[in-house]
């Protein structure tokens, strides 16, 4: 018998169908040969829940979500449909749980098995539940008990921020940038004293070397003059208790100004002016006092040794 070419193309186009349906199936997860039951469940609110959301038993995908109606005009109460294989036995007790599936919030369901003996039947309506519990709302349930607190602590952090600005106004913060500005000064001018005494001499070093022994002596002599230096902290922690009264913006103007005068001096220092710029700056001077200081040396030991050469002590 011989078949017609028409019919070859009709079962060619049904075969190639049929392969295209149970393809797009088999992707959506579905087996066109394995049956399945048809179940139902009432929820209030649905929670994102989506019509292609999967249903899962402990973890594993089961099912998923086929259809989803409101079952009135004012979307008090929504049926959602969804399939399980009908080899699983589903106890009449057994909850549909929507639920967050991961961290963004994706909702799916899951079947919490009961410990019922009877079993629901296709078409069934299930218990349902929903449940809210994504890791975001889980962290706002956690600092919810801390939101008076931090309220409370920024509140505190406005009213320290307006006393601040009241107390810095234009005057005062110009006076404390050009605090700032002069001390930049004063330190550019000592950072280039501190080269000048980088050169200093091995002789002047000794010196120096004396110096810090007398600095030395001076600090035994306060541990020794304790209570004084006791009695001499009280006084002057009356005055702090005076000044602290006093008007700061005046004391910070004096301070700018006294400032302002340390920092011209030390700039007259490392040019080479006054007293102490000479002794710093000119080598001629620091040779002459060493000459001197040399020869008064020579006429304390000649005094010590030939005292009669001196001083004549006559009794009669």
């Amino acid at each position: 018998m011989k078949i017609k070419t028409e019919t070859k193309v009709g079962i060619i186009g049904i075969a190639t169908v049929a392969i295209l349906v149970w393809g797009i199936n088999f992707l959506k997860g579905k087996n066109l040969f394995e049956k399945r039951n048809t179940y139902y469940a009432k929820y209030d609110n649905i929670n994102g829940l989506l019509p292609t959301s999967y249903v899962f038993i402990n973890g594993m995908k089961v099912g998923k979500v086929n259809d989803i109606q409101y079952m009135d005009t004012q979307m008090k109460t929504f049926l959602v449909c969804f399939d399980i294989p009908a080899s699983i036995d589903i106890p009449s007790n057994s909850i549909a749980e929507v639920y967050s599936s991961d961290i963004l919030g994706s909702k799916a369901m899951r079947v919490v098995i009961g410990n019922s003996t009877t079993f629901l039947s296709e078409n069934d309506t299930m218990l349902s539940k929903t449940d809210d519990g994504s890791m975001f709302a889980e962290i706002g349930k956690m600092l919810e008990p801390y939101s008076e607190k931090v309220d409370n602590i920024i509140r505190n952090l406005d009213s320290v921020m307006e006393s601040v600005n009241k107390i810095l106004n234009t005057k005062s913060q110009k006076e404390i940038q050009s605090m700032i500005a002069n001390a930049n000064k004063i330190s550019t001018n000592l950072a280039s004293l501190s080269e000048d005494l980088n050169d200093i001499t091995s002789r002047e070093k000794e010196k120096i070397h004396h110096i810090v022994n007398n600095i030395e002596n001076l600090s035994r002599t306060l541990d020794e003059n304790d209570e004084k230096l006791a009695q001499a902290i009280d006084n002057f922690a009356a005055i702090c208790d005076t000044l602290a009264n006093a008007n700061i913006s005046s004391i910070m103007h004096d301070v700018n100004t006294s400032l302002e005068s340390l920092s011209a001096t030390l700039s007259k220092i490392n040019q080479g002016k006054g007293n102490l710029g000479l002794l710093l700056n000119d080598e001629n001077l620091y040779n002459n006092l060493q000459r001197s200081s040399r020869n008064l040396d020579s006429l304390i030991n000649d005094i010590r040794i030939n005292p009669k050469r001196y001083l004549n002590i006559s009794i009669f």
